[in-house]
């Protein structure tokens, strides 16, 4: 998810999914958990796009500020060595080994996942250039880039995890597929636009 961390003090965007969460409480929805047991991967390649919705109190707020048709609050990009498959994703200090931008192994990656909210698609270009996608991202994770707690997408010095798909989407095809909404004066990615069927096949949804 777009992991946020709480500082010295509350930041901006903290503060906002707060407001916009409460009285929303979901404590008697049944949470049905995602087990890598009754997924199969197979035919996902490097380069495709994993999104998913968490099932902690941060995924609850960001789902809840967003209002998104499909509620989702974290993604990352897939890649596949002979050995292993992990995705490239960037979290906040505190939700994981390091802050920003990392790697995780995919089946580490499902274990807080919400069934019916997990999606692996795949942009409709050729494979080679997603690819390319998958590299650039692979090169982030090893820049040591902080997690973006200001939501400031006008730079590549610290990414959330949209912001790194925006920026390797901009590296590699010179657009991204990924809109905005405003909160306060900030223009914050959001997730259903890498959903789009026109530009993206849809290869999993568990």
């Amino acid at each position: 998810m777009i992991k946020i961390s709480i500082k010295k003090s509350i930041n901006w965007f903290f503060l906002c999914c707060i407001l916009a969460s409460c009285g929303n409480s979901d404590s008697n929805v049944e949470k049905k958990s995602l087990s890598i047991n009754i997924c199969n991967f197979e035919g996902i390649k490097s380069g495709d796009i994993v999104l998913k919705r968490g099932k902690g109190k941060v995924s609850k707020m960001i789902t809840d500020y967003f209002k998104e048709k499909v509620p989702l609050s974290h993604c990352g990009v897939i890649v596949c060595k002979p050995d292993s498959t992990f995705i490239v994703h960037s979290v906040a200090e505190g939700y994981a080994p390091k802050d920003g931008v990392q790697t995780i192994l995919l089946k580490d990656f499902l274990k807080d996942c919400q069934a019916d909210y997990f999606y692996i698609v795949r942009k409709k270009t050729t494979q080679e250039r997603n690819e390319l996608f998958a590299s650039k991202a692979i090169e982030y994770s090893k820049q040591n880039i902080r997690f973006d707690d200001d939501a400031n997408n006008a730079d590549k010095n610290e990414m959330s995890c949209t912001e790194l798909i925006y920026w390797c989407q901009k590296d590699v095809y010179d657009s991204s597929d990924l809109t905005t909404i405003k909160i306060i004066s900030k223009d914050v990615f959001v997730f259903n636009g890498l959903l789009d069927t026109s530009k993206y096949d849809i290869i999993k949804h568990y």
